[in-house]
C-alpha cells in the first residue's frame, strides 16, 4: 500500500525502505556465514530473520515498481489531457460539426467511464504477489516477537548486540504495521502456527532421524541449546501457543487504530 506517501514524500519513504532492506539482507547473510551447514535450519532466529528479510526485499521491490509505474501513468495522462484540450479547442471553431462532435465526445466519455469502471473492478482483486507479501508480513511480525521473548526468557547471558538486533527487527515490523496499512486479521495467527510447526518438525526430524554423531552439543545452534530442560521447554511451548495470539492481537489493535485515524481525519 502507498498510504505512507500521505505523510512522507515518496522518495523519502523509498530511501527509508531501502535502508531497512539493506540491514535485513546484511543480518541474513551473516546468519548463513555464522552457521554454514544444515544446522542453520535448527535455529528459529534464522527462520525469523530470513522471513523478515524476504518480506522487506519483496515489498520494497513492489514499492519501487509501483512508484515508477504511477509516475509513468501520471505523466502519460497529463500528455493525453493536453492533447485532448488541443483537439477540443480546434473543434470549437467548426460550428457545422459541433453537434456530431458533441455526440462523439459523449460516446467517448461514456466508453472512458466504462473502461475506468472495468479497471477499478480488476484493481479491486488483490494480486498474487500482494498476497505473498501479506503472508510474509504476518509470519515476520509474529516470529520475530517469539524469537525476542524466547531469547529474553531463556538466555542466561544476554548479548547486547544480539538483543539490539532482535529489538531492531521487532521495531521494524511494528513500524511496518503502522505505515503499511495492510489489513490484519486475528485468524491469520493460523499461518504463524503453521510456520512454527514447520520449524518444530525440522528439529524433531534432526533429533530422531538424521542426528549427526560428529556434532557436539556445543556446536548446535543457540536456540536449540537453550531448550535443555522441562522449564525451558515449557516456556517455549507457552510462547509459541499462547504468545502468538497475543502478538497477533497487538498488530490487530494497531491496524484498528490506523483505521480509526484515517476514518476520522481523512473521511474514508
Amino acid at each position: 500500500s502507498s498510504i505512507p506517501f500521505q505523510w512522507f514524500p515518496p522518495a523519502l519513504f523509498i530511501i527509508y525502505r531501502l535502508v531497512l532492506t539493506s540491514c535485513c539482507v546484511i543480518f541474513t547473510v551473516e546468519s548463513f556465514f555464522s552457521t554454514p551447514s544444515y544446522l542453520w535450519l535448527l535455529q528459529l532466529d534464522n527462520w525469523s530473520i530470513s522471513t523478515v528479510c524476504l518480506y522487506f526485499v519483496l515489498s520494497t521491490f513492489l514499492l519501487v515498481y509501483h512508484t515508477i509505474q504511477t509516475w509513468t501513468k501520471d505523466k502519460r495522462r497529463e500528455e493525453e489531457e493536453k492533447a485532448k484540450h488541443g483537439q477540443l479547442a480546434e473543434k470549437s471553431h467548426l460550428a457545422d460539426e459541433e453537434l456530431g462532435e458533441s455526440e462523439t465526445d459523449l460516446l467517448w466519455a461514456a466508453s472512458e467511464g466504462e473502461e475506468s469502471h472495468m479497471t477499478d473492478y480488476h484493481e479491486d482483486k488483490l494480486p498474487c504477489y500482494h498476497k505473498v507479501v501479506w503472508l510474509l508480513q504476518t509470519l515476520a511480525e509474529n516470529s520475530i516477537l517469539v524469537v525476542t521473548f524466547c531469547y529474553l526468557v531463556l538466555e542466561e547471558q544476554l548479548n547486547s548486540l544480539v538483543l539490539a538486533m532482535y529489538f531492531s527487527f521487532t521495531g521494524f515490523m511494528i513500524v511496518e504495521a503502522i505505515f503499511s496499512f495492510a489489513p490484519i486479521r486475528l485468524l491469520h495467527v493460523v499461518y504463524s502456527y503453521v510456520f512454527t510447526l514447520a520449524y518444530v518438525f525440522v528439529v524433531v526430524l534432526y533429533y530422531f532421524i538424521i542426528t549427526d554423531p560428529d556434532v557436539e552439543p556445543d556446536d548446535l545452534p543457540r536456540f536449540v541449546k537453550r531448550i535443555h530442560g522441562p522449564f525451558s521447554s515449557a516456556m517455549v511451548f507457552v510462547i509459541l501457543m499462547i504468545g502468538q495470539p497475543l502478538f497477533q492481537s497487538l498488530y490487530f489493535a494497531i491496524h484498528k487504530l490506523n483505521c480509526f485515524i484515517y476514518i476520522k481525519y481523512y473521511g474514508y
